[in-house]
């Protein structure tokens, strides 16, 4: 996995990190921090099966824009554009009840108790941190979810200093960690293959489910944790030339 994709990150010689997203790859990024972002804070009613739903095309990319993928272009941006409007945006927001979430496996793996074999010494010591874990998490997301923003509207080729690209660290980290866990991504899955072998089966028109949709959708989410895989990887990589 995380292969096949050209660099979509860069470091300058004055230190800068630049990224070189185009509005597809800008636009699947916003929706998966925007879900991680929500399952932090409690915040989707069905819980965390409807994370990283697809999110409908950009307006005016016909589906299609150049992903900026090599190998597998055409791949990635017709799983984008084939599955349509899934997913409806919502706006974040804090509840009293988080805590009540944490029988959510995503939820378990983005904030994991600080004591295995004490669920309750784990709750009080969250209790006594005022929760500084989940606000960190949430914190580095809405600073990406930022920069993203300004990188759909420029389409590439934002600059930002090596302390906000650390945020990308971990706001691509979590993202990647949630979907993970959806996927229940284990050492010896080969995704990549799993992918190819939907693809084909797609193309033949055979697919062996009764379940299309939910097939679809997975599809999707090994694509995207592809993506996030790449990505991550470019800006580790980046941060440390």
């Amino acid at each position: 996995m995380a292969s096949g994709f050209r660099a979509l990150v860069r470091r300058r010689r004055d230190g800068h990190v630049v990224f070189d997203l185009d509005v597809v790859h800008a636009g699947v990024v916003t929706e998966a921090l925007e879900q991680t972002r929500a399952v932090l804070l409690d915040q989707p009613a069905d819980g965390a099966e409807d994370l990283l739903a697809p999110p409908a095309p950009a307006p005016g990319d016909g589906g299609g824009a150049d992903s900026g993928v090599q190998g597998e272009p055409d791949e990635f941006d017709a799983i984008v554009a084939g599955l349509g409007d899934v997913a409806d945006e919502e706006s974040a927001r804090r509840s009293a009840a988080a805590e009540a979430g944490r029988d959510d496996p995503v939820v378990r793996r983005l904030l994991p108790d600080v004591y295995l074999d004490d669920p309750g010494a784990s709750a009080e010591f969250r209790r006594l941190s005022g929760d500084v874990v989940r606000t960190h998490k949430v914190s580095a997301i809405e600073s990406v979810l930022t920069d993203l923003e300004l990188l759909r509207d420029r389409d590439g080729g934002l600059a930002v200093s090596p302390e906000r690209a650390a945020a990308w660290l971990t706001a691509l980290n979590d993202a990647r960690l949630a979907l993970g866990t959806l996927l229940a991504v284990g050492e010896d899955d080969d995704l990549h293959a799993e992918l190819d072998t939907y693809e084909q089966q797609l193309a033949e028109g055979g697919l062996d489910s009764d379940e299309p949709a939910d097939q679809a959708l997975r599809a999707y989410r090994i694509a995207v944790y592809d993506f996030l895989s790449a990505l991550l990887d470019m800006v580790v990589r980046a941060l440390d030339r």
